[in-house]
């Protein structure tokens, strides 16, 4: 009777100091990588601000080949809509729309991946010495979400590989096409 005794106020302290860490930690998080192309702006945001489009890079069709996707909205710009599902965890469900887009300079996007949450996207180009760098950001917040602020730590490694590999894939892309291969 003692041990279980014992073993519930371990549990319940253990249970008490890991909400009040979760507290402490950032109820925000942020992701970004960046890459350089050689291709000038005009060249590169075309793949960028339109699902179709960007589905021919984006390192999550790779994936599952199974996934089933939607595309609604216009071809390229704002309203451009773009729906998954798939039986794969990395994959999930969910949706992505381009919610602003600036020609040349910037896209906004706004996702949501069902009871795993909502976050934005944006990608940036700007001028850089042998080209253009692409910088792709990602932003979530979880406001009270105490398990999300935990998974919010590993954001980075989560979703950071896959930046970097759809980056270099948009790269080998336009860069192909912009040397006429």
């Amino acid at each position: 009777m003692a041990f279980a005794r014992l073993a519930f106020r371990v549990l319940l302290i253990l249970l008490i100091l890991l909400v009040l860490l979760g507290l402490l930690l950032p109820s925000s998080t942020a992701v970004e990588r960046s890459i350089v192309i050689q291709a000038p702006a005009d060249r590169i945001f075309p793949h960028l601000n339109g699902m179709q489009a960007f589905q021919a890079w984006s390192p999550w069709s790779k994936i599952d080949p199974a996934t089933h996707y939607e595309f609604s909205g216009p071809e390229q710009g704002a309203g451009s809509r773009m729906t998954w599902q798939s039986g794969d965890n990395e994959v999930g469900r969910g949706t992505q729309e381009i919610v602003a887009s600036d020609p040349d300079r910037r896209v906004d996007m706004q996702l949501e991946f069902g009871d795993k949450g909502n976050g934005s996207a944006t990608f940036l180009l700007e001028p850089a010495a042998q080209g253009t760098r692409v910088r792709w950001q990602f932003r979530t917040e979880f406001g009270w979400d105490l398990l999300g602020r935990y998974v919010g730590l590993m954001l980075d490694g989560m979703i950071g590989v896959a930046y970097d590999k759809g980056l270099k894939d948009l790269k080998a892309l336009v860069e192909q096409a912009s040397s006429g291969a």
